[in-house]
C-alpha cells in the first residue's frame, strides 16, 4: 500500500508592523522555518508599496505576505472629533472641513478676479461706482467668512491633535466610563484599530488555515484568537502563541483598551512568550496563566567576529578610521536621552554621533538637529535610516562605543532593550544610563560603563573613560560564553519547545549548520 508523506505544520508569524524594520519577526520566523515548519510570515504593507507576496524581504524558507491596513475605522474616530465645550466649533468630519477651505479660496479667487476687472474695464462712472460698493460689501462678507472659517478650523485641528494624543483628564474618565459600561468589550470603543486589524488579517488567516500562529503584540492577539475559532469551528485545529513585551502605552485610554483586550484573548491561547523572566512572572499572576511564559530574548544570531569589521556605519558618515564615532541603534524621543548625547559633543571635541532610526524625518530627530547646530556640532551628528535586522550587528560594528541613555520609566526596567544585545553582538563598548536593568549585566560583565541618568557631564565622563581604553571593555565579551548565551541560536529554543509540545516533535533542519540565521553556534 502507498504510504502518504506528512507534510510539515505550517506556522504564521502575525505582525502589526512592517517587516523590514521587524527585528522580532524576522527572527521567529527564521527560526521556526530552520526548525523544519513551513512558514508564512504576515505584516504590514509599508507605505509605497502593495500589498501581496514580497520574496525580497524574507528569511530564508519564508514566505511573506504584506496586507494593507486601511485604519477606516481607527481614522473615523481621529478626523471626525465629536462637539464639546472645548471644541464646540469645531468642523465635525475632514470633508466639512476639506470643502469650507477650498470655497473660502475659490471664493478669494472670485473676488481677486472681479476687482481686477473693475480696475482694467472701462464704465460708466455711476455704474462704475454702485459696482465697487457692491464688490466691497462681497468683500466685507468675505473677510467676515474667512474669519469665521478661520475660527472653526483651527478648533477642528485643535480637536484632531487631542484626538490623536488623547492623556487628558476627559480622556481618562472616558475610558474608565467605557470599563465600568462595557466591560472587556471597551477596547471595540476605546480602540477602532483593532478591529481594522481583524478586517485586514482575518480573511487572509482563513484562507491560510495553519496550524498554529505565533501573535506578535498585543494588537494581534484577539485577531489570532478569532482566526482560530472560526477554524476550529470548520474542524480544523489552531493552535495561538501569544508573544508579548513590557512596553508601557502612552495614555490613559491605551492602557485600559489594552487591558481589557489581553484579559478577554489571553486565556484562549495555547501559549505565550516574552522577552525577560520579570516580565513572564507578572504575566502569569496577572492573566492567572497555568504556566510560566517562555522566555525568548529579542538577540541577533551570534556570528564570529569580523576582523577588521566591516564598513557599515562608519562608512555611511564619511569617517575616516581614527575619528571615534558613538552610535545609537534605536526611534527616537524624549525618554531615549538623546538629548544628553547631543548636549556632550560640544564637551567630547572630535567625537561624532551616529544615530541609526526608523524614521530621519522624526519631528524629534529635527529637535535634536536644531540642538546640535545651535551649538555648534552640527557636522558632527549623523541621523542615518534603519538597515535590515539581519546586518545590524555588522552594520554597527565599525563604531566605537554603543549608547543608551535611557531615562528612568517603568516599561525601561523589565527587560534589556533589543538593541543592547545587537551591540554587544557588534562587540561594541557600551554607555548606559543607571537604569538597573542595563547598569546590571554592563557592571557585571564589564563591557561599558554606566552613568546617571540626564546627567550631561557623568555621560562625559563616561564616554571618556571607554574611549581611553576601548580594547579593554571589548575584551569583556571574549570571556566565557556571553555572546553564546545572548544568541537567537540559544534563546530560540524554548520557542522550539513550545512549538514541538503543541505541534508535535520537530523535523530537523536541512542545514543545521549552514550559513543562515540558524547557523550553528561556532
Amino acid at each position: 500500500m502507498a504510504t502518504t508523506t506528512r507534510s510539515a505544520p505550517r506556522v504564521v508569524v502575525l505582525a502589526d508592523s512592517a517587516l523590514e524594520r521587524d527585528s522580532r519577526a524576522h527572527r521567529v520566523a527564521a527560526a521556526a522555518a530552520a526548525a523544519g515548519y513551513e512558514v508564512v510570515l504576515i505584516g504590514r504593507a509599508a507605505e509605497g508599496r502593495g500589498p501581496g507576496p514580497g520574496p525580497d524581504a524574507a528569511p530564508e524558507g519564508v514566505r511573506l505576505i504584506r496586507v494593507t491596513v486601511a485604519e477606516t475605522l481607527h481614522r473615523r474616530r481621529l478626523t471626525r472629533p465629536r462637539p464639546g465645550p472645548r471644541h464646540a466649533l469645531a468642523y465635525r468630519s475632514t470633508e466639512s472641513y476639506a470643502y469650507r477651505t477650498a470655497l473660502l479660496a475659490a471664493h478669494a479667487a472670485l473676488l481677486a478676479s472681479r476687482g481686477a476687472e473693475l480696475d482694467v474695464i472701462h464704465r460708466p462712472l455711476p455704474v462704475k461706482a454702485a459696482a465697487r460698493a457692491v464688490h466691497a460689501g462681497a468683500r466685507f462678507r468675505h473677510a467676515l467668512r474667512r474669519a469665521w472659517t478661520a475660527l472653526r478650523s483651527a478648533q477642528y485641528r485643535a480637536a484632531v491633535r487631542r484626538r490623536a494624543a488623547p492623556g487628558g483628564f476627559l480622556d481618562g474618565a472616558t475610558a474608565t466610563a467605557a470599563r465600568l459600561l462595557l466591560g472587556r468589550r471597551c477596547w471595540r470603543r476605546l480602540d477602532p484599530l483593532l478591529l481594522d486589524l481583524e478586517i485586514a488579517y482575518g480573511p487572509v488567516l482563513d484562507e491560510l488555515r495553519p496550524h498554529l500562529v505565533h501573535a506578535l503584540g498585543h494588537r494581534t492577539l484577539g485577531t489570532a484568537v478569532r482566526a482560530a475559532l472560526r477554524a476550529e469551528g470548520t474542524g480544523h485545529r489552531v493552535e495561538v502563541v501569544w508573544d508579548t513585551t513590557a512596553k508601557a502605552e502612552p495614555t490613559r485610554r491605551a492602557t485600559v483598551a489594552r487591558d481589557a483586550h489581553e484579559r478577554t484573548y489571553v486565556p484562549l491561547t495555547d501559549g505565550v512568550v516574552t522577552v525577560a523572566d520579570t516580565y513572564a512572572d507578572r504575566l502569569r499572576e496577572r492573566h492567572g496563566l497555568p504556566a510560566r511564559p517562555a522566555v525568548a530574548r529579542n538577540t541577533p544570531p551570534y556570528e564570529p567576529p569580523h576582523s577588521p569589521p566591516p564598513p557599515g556605519v562608519r562608512a555611511r558618515c564619511h569617517l575616516a578610521a581614527d575619528v571615534p564615532l558613538l552610535v545609537h541603534s534605536g526611534s527616537a524621543g524624549p525618554a531615549r536621552g538623546l538629548l544628553t548625547v547631543v548636549d556632550a559633543l560640544p564637551k567630547l571635541y572630535d567625537l561624532h554621533a551616529a544615530l541609526v532610526v526608523p524614521d530621519p524625518d522624526d519631528p524629534w530627530i529635527r529637535t535634536l538637529a536644531d540642538r546640535a547646530a545651535s551649538l555648534g556640532v552640527a557636522r558632527r551628528l549623523h541621523v542615518l535610516p534603519y538597515v535590515p535586522p539581519a546586518e545590524i550587528p555588522r552594520f554597527l560594528s565599525s563604531a566605537d562605543i554603543g549608547v543608551l541613555p535611557e531615562h528612568r520609566l517603568p516599561d525601561r526596567q523589565v527587560a534589556l532593550p533589543t538593541r543592547y544585545f545587537e551591540y554587544a553582538h557588534a562587540r561594541l563598548p557600551v554607555v548606559v544610563s543607571d537604569i538597573r536593568v542595563l547598569a546590571r549585566p554592563t557592571l557585571e560583565i564589564g563591557n561599558g560603563e554606566v552613568f546617571r541618568s540626564g546627567d550631561t557631564a557623568d555621560f562625559v565622563r563616561a564616554v571618556g573613560a571607554v574611549l581611553t581604553n576601548p580594547r579593554r571593555y571589548r575584551k569583556a565579551y571574549e570571556r566565557g560564553d556571553v555572546l553564546r548565551e545572548w544568541s537567537w541560536q540559544t534563546q530560540c529554543e524554548p520557542l522550539l519547545d513550545l512549538y514541538a509540545r503543541l505541534l508535535g516533535p520537530r523535523r530537523p533542519a536541512p542545514d543545521p549548520v549552514g550559513s543562515g540565521a540558524m547557523g550553528a553556534l561556532t
